[in-house]
């Protein structure tokens, strides 16, 4: 077994997602920490052009492009990865802790029986041995977790963990062909894709979520606006989701998504626990809640107890005039 890492490069509308990006730049650090090689793998049906923008991320890229790969299979992706891991033969596996890397890594670690940490926020080295960082108990305890006696470890980390760092890497790309095996019980039935062109909710920087305080469905329009000037993202927590406000992609929480943006606004939101498990990564954390016992300002950094419906047309006015000045 040799100590290379496999980086996943997840694909959306024909690019790599940013979250790819910064795997492989973090990828590229664990690498040389082992004195190993990095290899990006691509999988899909016209994926060359992805390849090519992969180039002084990865020393080595692989594609694996078929007509069969066009549509996320859990079956086909996990029979592809599997053949590479075995001609490979990794010490590492890294993925994006996205709704396709939790379905997908589990899987593969089963197959390999080996150790898997998911939803990982950072990693570090001692004396050769990774240590992983994540996140228990609802965020209040940081472990370290250290996978002994395994050639092998699958790893999934939040999106926007680690910064993109491109470097003047002399890429290669490899063009593999393997078996690829469907299972037959499995039909697609059919594939509805929204045609949204929002920021990722887990890729975004900038995050407003609103909770039940926001009172209606109609009052996220204010907070639309604010994301438009921002470039960012809407979020919802449970209950807003639960009382039909928002789309379910829109949810926040550990029974939704988790994310890490460098700015989260929480508007009216209380701070359930279920919610913070997802978002407490988030870099800055500002909570706007007239109540001031409500949890989330034991996790945010910055509070405002004043009515958030004055609150926001003010700070919409603020950041359209800061927008103008950049």
């Amino acid at each position: 077994m040799s100590k290379d890492v496999f980086v996943y490069v997840e694909c959306k509308e024909n690019t790599a997602r940013k979250s790819s990006f910064e795997l492989l730049s973090q990828g590229k650090k664990i690498a040389d920490n082992l004195a190993s090689r990095l290899y990006a793998v691509v999988m899909g049906h016209q994926v060359k052009d992805i390849a090519e923008s992969l180039k002084g991320f990865s020393d080595t890229i692989i594609v694996v492009d078929d007509e069969r790969l066009n549509e996320y299979r859990w079956d086909t992706y996990a029979a592809v990865f599997e053949n590479l891991i075995k001609k490979y033969s990794p010490s590492m596996v890294i993925g994006a802790s996205t709704v396709t890397g939790k379905d997908f890594f589990p899987r593969l670690a089963a197959r390999f029986r080996s150790p898997i940490v998911s939803d990982a926020i950072g990693i570090d080295f001692y004396n050769d041995n990774a240590k992983i960082k994540k996140q228990i108990f609802g965020g209040k305890v940081i472990a370290w977790v250290e996978c002994k006696d395994s050639a092998m470890v699958f790893i999934t980390f939040r999106p926007n963990s680690f910064s993109i760092e491109k470097r003047d890497l002399g890429s290669r790309i490899v063009e593999e062909r393997v078996e690829i095996t469907q299972d037959q019980r499995l039909c697609s039935v059919s594939i509805a894709k929204s045609l949204s062109k929002k920021v990722d909710l887990q890729e975004a920087d900038f995050i407003i979520c609103g909770g039940r305080g926001m009172k209606g469905a109609e009052e996220f329009q204010m907070l639309e606006e604010i994301a438009g000037i921002m470039e960012g993202r809407v979020g919802a927590s449970r209950a807003v989701v639960d009382s039909k406000w928002r789309d379910y992609d829109d949810q926040v929480g550990k029974s939704g998504k988790t994310v890490s943006p460098k700015l989260y606004i929480g508007c009216g939101v209380s701070g359930a626990l279920h919610h913070i498990m997802g978002m407490d990564t988030a870099k800055v954390i500002v909570a706007i809640n007239k109540d001031p016992n409500a949890p989330i300002f034991k996790y945010a950094d910055y509070g405002i107890t004043e009515d958030l419906f004055s609150v926001l047309p003010a700070l919409k006015e603020e950041l359209k005039m800061a927008k103008e000045k950049v």
